[in-house]
C-alpha cells in the first residue's frame, strides 16, 4: 500500500531498480516497470547512462537478494550485448553469482540450452526479454524537450534581431 501513497516513478536505471527492492517480489516488479522505461530508448548512450551507476547488493537486505543481484547483472549484460555496446564493469562482480542455480521454469532441459550467457555465467536460467530497440538517426526526445530547445532557439533569433541595426 505505501508504494501506491507515494508518486508513481518507473526506475529509469539499474541503480534505481536495487534501489526499489525490498525482497524478491518487487525486485520483479522494479524489473517489469524498468523494462517498460528501457523500450522507449532508442540510442546506445541512452543505454550507457541506465547502466552506468553501480546498483547496491540486494543480498544483504533481503532473502534470496543474491539472486536479484545476479539476475539483475546478467539482464544488463545481457541488454549490453543486444544494444552493441560494453557492458559495465559491475556485471562482473563475483558478489553477483547467485548461491544456486535458478530456474524460471520448470522445463530444466529447455532452461538448459535457451538460456542466454549472460544469465547462465550468473546462476541463472531464464529467457529475458529483448526491449532493446535501437534504430538509426536523432534519438527520440519528449516532446517538453522539444518545446525547451524550441524556446531557446526563438530567445537566440530575438536577441540577434534587437542586436541587428533597423534599416
Amino acid at each position: 500500500m505505501d508504494r501506491y501513497k507515494k508518486q508513481f516513478r518507473r526506475p529509469q536505471t539499474a541503480f534505481e531498480v536495487s534501489l526499489e527492492a525490498e525482497d524478491l517480489e518487487s525486485f520483479g516488479y522494479a524489473v517489469r516497470d524498468w523494462q517498460h522505461e528501457l523500450k522507449q530508448l532508442s540510442s546506445r548512450p541512452q543505454f550507457i547512462d541506465c547502466f552506468a551507476k553501480t546498483p547496491f547488493l540486494m543480498q544483504k537486505r533481503f532473502s534470496q537478494g543474491d539472486l536479484a543481484d545476479a539476475y539483475l547483472a546478467g539482464y544488463v549484460s545481457f541488454l549490453s550485448a543486444a544494444a552493441g555496446i560494453q557492458r559495465p564493469e559491475w556485471v562482473d562482480d563475483s558478489k553477483r553469482i547467485a548461491l544456486n542455480p535458478w530456474f524460471s521454469s520448470s522445463d530444466r532441459k529447455r532452461l538448459l540450452v535457451v538460456s542466454p550467457v549472460s544469465l547462465r555465467e550468473k546462476n541463472i536460467f531464464a529467457v529475458p526479454e529483448n526491449v532493446v530497440n535501437i534504430r538509426s538517426g536523432r534519438p527520440r526526445v519528449s516532446l517538453t524537450q522539444k518545446r525547451e530547445k524550441n524556446r531557446l532557439r526563438q530567445q537566440r533569433y530575438r536577441t540577434r534581431a534587437k542586436e541587428q541595426p533597423a534599416d
